[in-house]
């Protein structure tokens, strides 16, 4: 099953930077389509597959790449 959580980036990331997270996310297996929130560049949304990933592994995954992050219950 897909869903999609959204997760707070504690540092100010350069746009490469945030690039770079999105790219790695999105290489892995389960983690279909991570995005930026256009206006709030802290802000990732990540669409993964439940039955490959939790949302913990989201959050270990910006911290492989050296940043902090949440996920915010919405």
């Amino acid at each position: 099953m897909i869903s999609e959580l959204l997760l707070h980036v504690d540092e100010d990331l350069t746009e490469y930077e945030q690039e770079e997270l999105l790219l790695s996310m999105g290489n892995r297996p389960g983690a279909i389509e991570p995005h930026l929130h256009s206006d709030k560049p802290h802000l990732v949304f990540v669409a993964y597959d439940t039955e490959e990933l939790c949302p913990h592994d989201l959050v270990e995954m910006a911290e492989e790449s050296g940043i902090h992050a949440q996920v915010v219950e919405l």
